[in-house]
This record gives C-alpha cells, sequence and structure tokens, in this order.
C-alpha cells in the first residue's frame, strides 16, 4: 500500500459516459464525494438534471468532453460487444459517409458550444466515446477544435506501456503511433500512460507497478465491476 500511495499522485482517474444515464451519473457523483475521481468526461447529448449539473460543477473536479458521433446512445449504450464487431460497424459508417470529418467537425464543435452552455465554461479537455477522436482524420479535428477552443488536454496516453493491455490497447496503441507527428507538431498535453479499468485484472499490482509519468485510468461507473474497483482501489 505504501508504493501505491506514492504512486497516487501520477495517476488520473477519469470516469466516462456521465450524462449517459441516471446510474452512470449517480455512482460518478457518489465516487466524486468520495475523492475517488479526477477528471469526469460528459456526454452533452446525454440525459443531465439541473441538481446533477451543479453538483458536478462545484465538486470542482476537471471536466472534459465525452465527444460522442451520430448520438446514437440511451439506456443499453454500454452493451459489450467485440472489438471486431466495433471496428467493423465504424468502417461501414465510414464507407457509408455518416462519418465525413466536415460533418463530424460541425458537429464536435456545436457539442463543445453545448457544454460552454451547460457549464459555463470551455471544457478541460478532450476525449471520446469508443476511442474514436483518435482515428488519424477525427484527431486532426480534435486538434483544431482543441485550439480553437483552448482546451488544455486531449486523451493520448499510450495504451501498451503496461502489461494490462487486450485486443482495444492495441487498436489505441496503432491509432497513436499514426496520430504522433499531429499530436507532437500541435503540443499537445496528455498522460504518458492510458488504461481501462477492465483491461486490469490485479489491481494491487497494477498500482504499484505503473510506469513513469502520469497515468490515466479510464473507467465506466455505471458498470458494477468498474464502479466497485474504483471505489476499493483509489
Amino acid at each position: 500500500m505504501e508504493s501505491y500511495e506514492s504512486n497516487r499522485g501520477r495517476i488520473i482517474v477519469t470516469a466516462d459516459d456521465f450524462g449517459l444515464n441516471a446510474k452512470s451519473n449517480r455512482n460518478i457523483l457518489y465516487l466524486l464525494s468520495l475523492g475517488k475521481i479526477n477528471r469526469v468526461a460528459v456526454m452533452v447529448h446525454g440525459k443531465m438534471s439541473k441538481e446533477e449539473i451543479d453538483e458536478l460543477t462545484k465538486s470542482r473536479v476537471k471536466l472534459d468532453i465525452h465527444l460522442d458521433i451520430l448520438h446514437e446512445f440511451d439506456e443499453s449504450k454500454k452493451k459489450r460487444t467485440g472489438a471486431i464487431s466495433r471496428g467493423f460497424d465504424f468502417c461501414l459508417k465510414i464507407a457509408a459517409r455518416k462519418l465525413t470529418t466536415k460533418r463530424v467537425t460541425a458537429d464536435w464543435e456545436n457539442q463543445i458550444k453545448l457544454f460552454k452552455n451547460i457549464f459555463g465554461k470551455n471544457p478541460d479537455g478532450i476525449n471520446s466515446h469508443e476511442h474514436v477522436h483518435l482515428f488519424p482524420p477525427f484527431f486532426k479535428v480534435a486538434l483544431n477544435l482543441r485550439e480553437k477552443y483552448t482546451i488544455p488536454y486531449i486523451r493520448f496516453g499510450n495504451s501498451i506501456s503496461m502489461p494490462h493491455h487486450n485486443m482495444i490497447s492495441y487498436i489505441l496503441h496503432l491509432l497513436r503511433r499514426m496520430d504522433m507527428t499531429a499530436c507532437t507538431e500541435n503540443n499537445c498535453v496528455s498522460s504518458g500512460s492510458l488504461v481501462s479499468i477492465d483491461w486490469v485484472k490485479d489491481v494491487d499490482n497494477f498500482l504499484v507497478k505503473i510506469p513513469e509519468g502520469t497515468t490515466e485510468v479510464v473507467c465506466h461507473p455505471e458498470l458494477d465491476e468498474d464502479f466497485v474497483k474504483i471505489k476499493k482501489y483509489f
């Protein structure tokens, strides 16, 4: 535990999907009240009451925008479909031109404006549902919007710098390598490493063996397993 305590200052715990549904909002706000979370990723087209927005704002936690595409989500959004299936579906939408750079640019800019209307400020950071902002053409969109709206942080950490990884982490690693030049040229600020808490089976071992630099730990508190891990270990 002593090793973990010395590492905690280098861990950024981010809760994704605020606005997804009532359970997600409730669990995130509860974990915030316990001091377990450093950043919250907000879906601006999701469901949020005025009371929930006020409580989130008063927490003074970093508020990121969780960019979405097509807004095809509801209570069942977090279905655990496989990475291959999701990737194939994404490619089909690209091929059908449901997702174009022009359309995504306009949509994401509107989401940032809506975020400002809701919270009275620009986001503290940028990330996205299913990491779609790392798709190279869309990553450039995200970087341009980051500069235009002076957003200081973007999710871009190395996803295989630790032994806790899977197919998704390898895909993100490949996308990250493709985006590296654009990130460097735009001086993007992010964590050194990135891990989703559901990749981690032995949390105790993970916490004492994190790499040098900062590590962003992404969680989805509407999922019972993620909620329990964050509450117990962080």
